[in-house]
């Protein structure tokens, strides 16, 4: 039950541990300062009335937070809060007032307990019990989330460097390397002109690896021509029967952002896990499709390749997740193979990482 009742809260034991302690306090304090010195003064059943007076607001408060979050489904502001605050107060002042009548009714004393001074007193008393104690909830609350989400931007700077450090450890890959220019090197006797492209490619893959790994998000135009560079490169080593088909026009290519090499790590994880012939070739597609950027493919599995783990993916999942408040979507079926990604845009972009690109 009282577990129930802290998830509920979103607190903690200690947080309602310290909320009775200050409500203990509070009311000695009050009584000192009201001449009530002697051993009332430390007696517990004032300021355990206060605790649950405390307990009431953050309840009431909880749940028209819950309310708003549900109908905004974003961060709330000040004015909201302001609502929060002035719907709570209403809930507390009205049920805090229908139990002392209750009271009163039950032992005869509504005509001294229900006369103007006496309520005026009391409401005055409400609102600053409501003030105080929703001052306090709220400041916790903005604490744990400002931990969390340090926590998740740890996190993912975290998993941002290490799909850098995976993405530029496999372009600088020997292997990569060595059938790159082996490939170059046959293409110089076979082919001049396609050598000379396969070059200026190879050179602006690595050109904008260097410049791309010291950003957070890139334009998504810089995104789609390193993935076109990249494919080139992977086109001559495997075979003309992987194609590439990009749909997306200019101006969504200026205006939307994507993490840095994500469309390398699809066009390479469709790569190495299908094959194509002539009968069956591999047409890999980068559409835009409500306001989304899809990367599909045929699912054509090559035979005794083994099937990979998922981290990189997961860890792309988690960077949009953070950046987007969305998720990517992976879709498979006995056919088709497609990852959704939500567009990035400048404008909602936060400054922190606005600035790096």
């Amino acid at each position: 039950m009282l577990q129930r009742f802290l998830a509920y809260l979103q607190v903690d034991r200690a947080f309602l541990v310290l909320v009775f302690c200050f409500s203990y306090f509070l009311v000695i304090s009050n009584r000192v300062k009201a001449g009530m010195v002697s051993w009332y003064t430390v007696t517990p059943e004032g300021p355990l009335m206060q605790f649950l007076a405390a307990l009431l607001i953050f309840s009431v408060l909880r749940f028209w937070l819950n309310r708003h979050h549900a109908a905004q489904q974003q961060a709330l502001t000040w004015r909201h809060y302001a609502r929060i605050l002035l719907l709570a107060l209403l809930c507390y002042v009205l049920f805090t007032n229908g139990i002392g009548l209750l009271i009163a009714a039950a032992f005869g004393n509504i005509s001294k307990n229900f006369n103007s001074a006496v309520l005026l007193q009391a409401n005055l008393g409400y609102v600053v019990d409501l003030a105080l104690y929703a001052g306090i909830y709220l400041a916790y609350l903005h604490i744990q989330q400002a931990a969390a989400y340090r926590q998740q931007l740890a996190d993912y700077n975290a998993q941002l460097a290490e799909l850098k450090i995976q993405q530029l450890q496999a372009q600088l890959n020997p292997h990569f390397v060595f059938n790159s220019l082996n490939t170059l090197d046959e293409l110089i006797s076979v082919d001049p002109s396609q050598a000379s492209q396969y070059l200026h490619d190879f050179a602006d893959l690595y050109r904008l690896s260097l410049q791309n790994s010291q950003q957070q998000a890139v334009p998504l135009a810089q995104e789609l021509r390193f993935a076109q560079h990249y494919f080139r490169l992977m086109q001559l080593r495997l075979s003309e029967h992987y194609q590439l088909e990009i749909a997306v026009d200019h101006q969504a290519a200026v205006a939307f952002l994507l993490p840095p090499f994500t469309l390398q790590l699809l066009l390479e994880n469709a790569l190495v896990h299908n094959q194509a012939s002539a009968a069956a070739p591999l047409l890999m597609r980068i559409t835009l499709q409500q306001h989304q950027l899809v990367v599909s493919n045929p699912y054509q599995p090559k035979q005794g390749v083994v099937k990979g783990n998922g981290i990189a993916l997961a860890n792309l999942a988690k960077q949009f997740l953070f950046l987007t408040g969305h998720s990517i979507e992976i879709q498979q079926t006995a056919e088709q193979f497609s990852v959704s990604l939500p567009l990035i845009s400048q404008a909602d972009m936060p400054s922190r990482i606005a600035h790096d690109v």
